[in-house]
């Protein structure tokens, strides 16, 4: 099959619908700065919390919209270009192939019937380790080539460039290893590609399972971490339907073409990106955002596959709970920073490509902290003389209690049980606050936090130094397979996110497929 062209955008093009993005916002702020003047009748305190209640809410409005305008790609004929079992290589990088959902994850790529596995670890130790566990699963499914190598360094970045070298297929998809497919993902990934030519990189929808068991304490952080993820699935879903946007394409899941992987570019800049303006790096973390910064530059699309079928699953909040699940969310919010500020003042191809997402994701992302706004909106409508405080401060409460349940209301209908937690979720909400000022006063740490990396290091420098079986503290998939979702019990998951109890019983591959 010969490989699509790639998309050309020249700098004058680029340039002249970057003003054309700047000049429509432009206009847009003028307009409501008029009608704000005239409505409030130059009042202070009531001018400044309708342009501050705009800016907060008129993003999530949009969102909203955009939420239910979105359309998962569809084939749209029976032959279809990309079949997984000939054009798709799936890349797994992992450092621990000792934990039990390192198979769990390497056998529910399988039921998808890729041409290639590439599996990459961290020296040869390791990679005699994640070989025992792959060749159990040669003799299962015989169509499917499984390869294993390894980095000689614990860096995703690399360990995914290895991978890539691997790839002969024109798309190459990569999970993380502790995450989930269900048998019919790749085949929904790829009508992303089958419907527009001109589409380079693919993201999913994520879910986070509700592990059984746990103390009230442990569920709090189980549903915090299962929120964390719905929001971004309201945000990917919404601003990509709008304008094409998305502030990141998640690394847990993705899908590249070929030719945008491969790009020697691609590749120099994904393995030893620096930041703050090349003073500081290389990142090991981030990566996800660097290739959705570079599908944009290079003027591929983006898009979002929304659907049951596309849908990966993992476990976050669960071991460790507290500590882990904050350090995470202190990652995060510093790529974040780093990340978005990149995407405004050093790459600024969103200038041009995303005029949604100028407002919704970027600028608004420097200055949403809700422990300041929230209050300061409260105190401005009760300062406001036009406005009856009596009526007004209610409904505003109300409204913003309401912003808070929408985005994940999905997680809430499916665990009801879980309401209780609900206070807790909307106390984070404001202590993130916290963690994302924490996080931009602190923006160069790029540590990657969750894994004992320096540990892989030291094994793949010696490999007798180090005991295989502690290489990491257990993962929260772990957990979860200690709550009975056994190793490969692939269709256990399906099962649990559709509302039924979890037997950990083994189904055969077809009624796995039923499940999902």
């Amino acid at each position: 099959m010969s490989p699509m062209p790639m998309p050309v955008v020249s700098r004058r093009l680029r340039f002249f619908k970057a003003l054309r993005n700047i000049l429509l916002w432009c206009g847009v702020v003028a307009a409501f700065h008029f009608i704000f003047a005239y409505v409030s009748e130059n009042e202070p305190f009531l001018h400044a919390f309708l342009a501050l209640f705009t800016w907060r809410y008129l993003r999530l409005i949009g969102n909203i919209i955009g939420f239910y305008y979105y359309r998962p790609a569809i084939p749209l004929s029976n032959r279809l270009r990309y079949i997984p079992s000939r054009d798709v290589t799936v890349v797994i990088p992992t450092v621990d192939p000792n934990d039990k959902n390192f198979t769990e994850c390497v056998e529910s790529v399988a039921f998808n019937r890729p041409a290639k596995i590439v599996v990459v670890t961290v020296g040869q130790s390791l990679h005699t380790v994640a070989q025992a566990k792959v060749n159990a699963l040669r003799y299962r499914f015989r169509d499917t080539q499984f390869v294993v190598d390894h980095s000689n360094v614990a860096n995703k970045r690399h360990q995914i460039a290895k991978g890539i070298s691997k790839a002969a297929t024109p798309i190459i998809t990569f999970i993380d290893d502790t995450a989930v497919w269900g048998p019919n993902m790749l085949q929904s990934i790829l009508y992303a590609f089958e419907e527009d030519p001109h589409v380079g990189l693919v993201g999913t929808n994520k879910w986070v399972r509700r592990v059984s068991g746990l103390s009230p304490w442990a569920r709090i952080w189980n549903v915090l971490g299962a929120t964390y993820l719905i929001r971004h699935n309201f945000e990917i879903r919404a601003t990509n339907a709008i304008d094409g946007g998305i502030f990141v394409v998640s690394g847990r899941t993705y899908a590249m073409r070929a030719e945008l992987c491969k790009d020697p570019e691609f590749l120099a800049g994904y393995t030893n990106e620096m930041f703050f303006f090349g003073l500081l790096g290389p990142l090991n973390p981030d990566d996800d955002n660097y290739n959705t910064r570079f599908a944009v530059r290079r003027g591929w699309k983006i898009k979002i596959q929304y659907t049951p079928e596309s849908e990966m699953i993992t476990t976050i909040g669960v071991t460790n709970g507290m500590s882990k699940f904050l350090s995470q969310c202190c990652r995060w919010a510093r790529t974040t920073w780093r990340s978005n500020v990149c995407s405004l003042i050093t790459d600024r191809s969103i200038w041009a490509e995303q005029w949604w997402c100028i407002y919704a994701v970027y600028l608004t992302s420097l200055t949403n902290f809700a422990l300041i706004i929230d209050p300061l909106l409260i105190t401005l409508a009760a300062m406001a003389p036009a406005l009856p405080n009596v009526i007004t401060l209610p409904c505003l409460v109300g409204w913003i209690l309401f912003t808070k349940v929408i985005k994940v209301f999905p997680y809430y209908r499916m665990h009801p049980q879980d309401l209780w937690t609900f206070p807790a979720y909307v106390g984070f909400a404001y202590f993130h606050s916290l963690i994302k000022f924490w996080a931009l006063v602190t923006f160069w740490d790029c540590a990657w936090s969750g894994r004992k990396l320096e540990d892989v290091n030291k094994q793949a420098a010696n490999p007798q130094s180090i005991e295989l079986r502690n290489l990491s503290p257990p993962t929260d998939n772990a957990v979860a397979s200690s709550n009975g979702h056994t190793n490969g019990h692939t269709n256990d998951l399906c099962q649990q996110h559709s509302g039924h109890s979890s037997s950990g019983s083994a189904v055969t591959p077809g009624q796995q497929q039923q499940l999902w």
